[in-house]
């Protein structure tokens, strides 16, 4: 055991400790201001949510409050006008099919202007925290995500008993987002109680700033995406699968596109996003759209090996794919993107980079796979279910409390 790190007997004493002082007799409400709606793409923070939920904690998922202008195009517009009636719909709360989960749909302007800010500061923000205040009750443990000026407000009026900063992107790079991002991400690394990071290259990157902050990676729902697994080795390589947001920044679609014309089957599953469109009109191609979350491993049916196929560069290398257990539980190939994260699984994973070292890898999978390394994919999924992060978490949260 690491020297200073409490045993499970000192933490489970300090949390009973802490509940009889609580007169409620019930553990804390948690708050999770998230960077993503409750309906988008199932990740990590709709899973953490759901945990604490069942644990016991009354829990409120609060759905993005912005980093960026919306677009001009119908699909932006209609999520604002979306945003905009759930928020007026029963003080912008709904109910999810988890007991004490609420889902809770703010109304406010992105961070993106001063005009904006003032708005939010002067109007939307005090909304907010009296309606979550409303919902919780005072002294919440609160998980922020986007480092924003309106995340910091919203802290401010809430008043939290702890505060998490649950870094899973490096925002600062992604586009349109505020030019003081990295200013307000370093106020929220310096106030927050506990600093949580999904990659060895996120915690490394704040590490200056916060040198406790800890690590607590992704995760797989094991036994769900488990039972797509398969004892076949050595097979041919006919249909390859990339799930997940299709458009997302990182995408390297000249792989996408390069698989495909190998004579390779691929299967996209997912938003599309802003992806390029001639991907989805390519022969070979065959998109499933949106699936939802718990139907996902039925829809990897005759899917032989995943891919992985981000761009690596400094938006990227920070990244640590939610996706990447969900992979390996099935027992099947995956190739991927050299990316820090996938770098780390070097063992369980088939490294390449560019369209075509991916598809050589492709080609060649049936001369390396063995049952050791399928075996060894599991397992190492098997240690990287959710439950265990959210055990990891958890821990750490009450020896702050």
């Amino acid at each position: 055991m690491a020297e200073g790190r409490d045993t499970g007997e000192e933490v489970t004493a300090r949390k009973d400790e802490d509940l009889k002082d609580d007169t409620s007799g019930v553990k804390p409400p948690v708050i999770l201001l998230s960077s993503i709606r409750w309906g988008w793409l199932w990740q990590r923070h709709q899973e953490l949510a759901v945990l604490f939920a069942r644990a016991g904690y009354p829990t409120v998922f609060v759905e993005t409050t912005g980093m960026a202008n919306p677009g001009l195009d119908r699909a932006s517009l209609g999520k604002v006008l979306d945003r905009i009636v759930r928020s007026r719909h029963k003080g912008g709360k709904s109910y999810s099919r988890e007991e004490s989960l609420t889902v809770y749909a703010p109304l406010v302007a992105p961070p993106t202007s001063k005009i904006f800010r003032r708005l939010n500061r002067k109007v939307f923000v005090p909304r907010i925290v009296r309606d979550l205040r409303r919902i919780t009750g005072p002294d919440p443990v609160v998980l922020a995500y986007p480092p924003t000026r309106t995340t910091l407000d919203i802290l401010r009026g809430l008043e939290p008993r702890l505060t998490v900063y649950d870094h899973v992107d490096d925002y600062v790079r992604y586009p349109g987002v505020p030019k003081d991002m990295a200013k307000t991400e370093r106020e929220l690394l310096r106030r927050v109680d506990l600093v949580s990071c999904t990659s060895t290259a996120l915690l490394e990157k704040v590490k200056p700033v916060r040198p406790d902050a800890m690590l607590n990676g992704p995760g797989v729902k094991f036994e769900a995406f488990h039972a797509q697994s398969t004892d076949r080795t050595g097979g041919e390589i006919n249909t390859v699968c990339y799930f997940g947001y299709i458009g997302r920044v990182e995408m390297d679609f000249s792989i996408l596109k390069a698989v495909a014309r190998a004579g390779f089957t691929l299967r996209l599953i997912g938003d599309r996003g802003k992806a390029e469109r001639d991907l989805f009109e390519m022969p070979g191609v065959d998109y499933r759209g949106e699936v939802p979350h718990e139907e996902l491993p039925a829809a990897f049916e005759g899917v032989d090996a995943f891919i992985i196929p981000y761009r690596v560069d400094e938006l990227s290398r920070n990244v640590s794919p939610s996706k990447t257990y969900e992979c390996l539980a099935t027992g099947k190939p995956v190739v991927a993107a050299p990316l820090p994260a996938m770098v780390d699984l070097g063992e369980h994973v088939y490294l390449a980079e560019g369209p075509e070292e991916f598809v050589e890898v492709l080609r060649n999978l049936p001369g390396m796979e063995t049952e050791e390394r399928v075996r060894a994919r599991i397992e190492v999924a098997r240690r990287n279910s959710w439950e265990a992060r959210f055990e990891e978490l958890e821990e750490a949260l009450w020896s702050k409390l």
